[in-house]
């Protein structure tokens, strides 16, 4: 069936129907037709408005082989870096698969952490039309968003607010710096030093509470001079190891901030003689790709980026579907999960 539409005076012309002829019809947004009609798991959309979509692309005509050819919708997502850090592959490929299955295109444009530049990304935006935005930053951390962002349904990324109404998705450092501590006293240890990173990151400043909450836990007091900063180098953890086993009672585990921090305290330990885990147990964080080549293969922490990345469009999807719902402060925070190798040995 093809849609008639008026011309010039007394001329008809006749086109096919496309996604915006039914979202005009049905009194919602494009984003909301492509979800229906591409099947989307995952998205709030009323029965009601589920069925009048579907009804009213079956009464003009609207084909399945039109809906492969027309434009998807599209979301783009503003990130402040894309340094070869591992971290940002987890966040881009998590955007891209969840808006490929939900039926939308992904646009990325990195700011390079330079306010004008986001501007400018933003006015750019600004002549597309983008359904939504994902607001995102390479390390977690909180966030002034630009205000222009408010013409758009945006989903923040691993960066946060706490005024203004945008959820957001995060990793739950703390309670992942808890399970690390956790895992080594449930290993027998008492002795657990944690080699930070500077205070500036809030990850950091997250992991260390989850470390001093679970010593708290298990009644196990804080000793100071177990705790030291390694920053987020291979040197780093490696002087910092130097340092803990000059205590008169060095620590028979140690939590890294970081893998490379981690890396450190293996090359540390080796020049002392001494053998992982036999004789020190280790925890990293960060799962990066060669923590199950070393020797012994690291245990750590890994960062949810993927699973972040793919909430938060599932996410800003239920917001174009809805644009009228109301928007809250909502904070979700992602579980870190432990890649359990061996180097935490259990003392005996």
């Amino acid at each position: 069936m093809l849609c008639e539409i008026q011309c010039l005076p007394g001329e008809r012309v006749t086109k096919k129907p496309t996604m915006s002829d039914v979202a005009v019809a049905c009194g919602v947004s494009q984003a909301t037709v492509s979800l229906v009609l591409n099947n989307a798991p995952g998205t709030r959309i009323s029965a009601a408005t589920r069925e009048a979509v579907l009804h009213k692309a079956a009464e003009i005509g609207y084909s399945t082989a039109a809906r492969r050819v027309e434009r998807r919708p599209l979301i783009a997502m503003l990130i402040n870096d894309v340094t070869s850090s591992p971290h940002v592959a987890g966040l881009i490929e998590g955007v891209a698969e969840a808006a490929n299955e939900l039926g939308f295109l992904v646009s990325v444009m990195p700011s390079a952490g330079d306010e004008e530049s986001e501007h400018a990304a933003l006015d750019y935006l600004a002549t597309l039309p983008v359904a939504g935005v994902v607001y995102a930053r390479l390390i977690t951390q909180q966030v002034e968003v630009p205000a222009r962002l408010s013409e758009w349904p945006a989903v923040l990324l691993n960066c946060y607010v706490v005024d203004e109404a945008l959820p957001s998705v995060v990793p739950g450092d703390l309670a992942a710096g808890m399970q690390a501590t956790l895992s080594m006293i449930e290993a027998g240890h008492t002795r657990i030093a944690y080699i930070g990173g500077e205070d500036s990151i809030e990850a950091s400043r997250e992991r260390i509470k989850g470390y001093r909450r679970a010593l708290a836990m298990r009644d196990i007091p804080v000793d100071p001079h177990l705790i030291l900063k390694g920053g987020w180098t291979i040197r780093g953890g490696y002087n910092a190891f130097k340092q803990l086993q000059a205590l008169r009672e060095p620590p028979t585990a140690i939590c890294c901030f970081c893998d490379r921090t981690a890396m450190g305290v293996y090359a540390a330990a080796a020049e002392a003689g001494l053998s992982i885990p036999r004789d020190i147990s280790v925890i990293g964080f960060d799962n990066e790709s060669y923590t199950a080549d070393m020797l012994p293969p690291l245990t750590t922490m890994e960062l949810p980026h993927t699973d972040m990345a793919r909430y938060a469009v599932e996410t800003l999807a239920e917001i174009i579907a809805a644009p009228r719902s109301r928007r809250e402060n909502v904070r979700m925070k992602f579980e870190c999960e432990m890649i359990r190798r061996q180097s935490v040995a259990i003392r005996t």
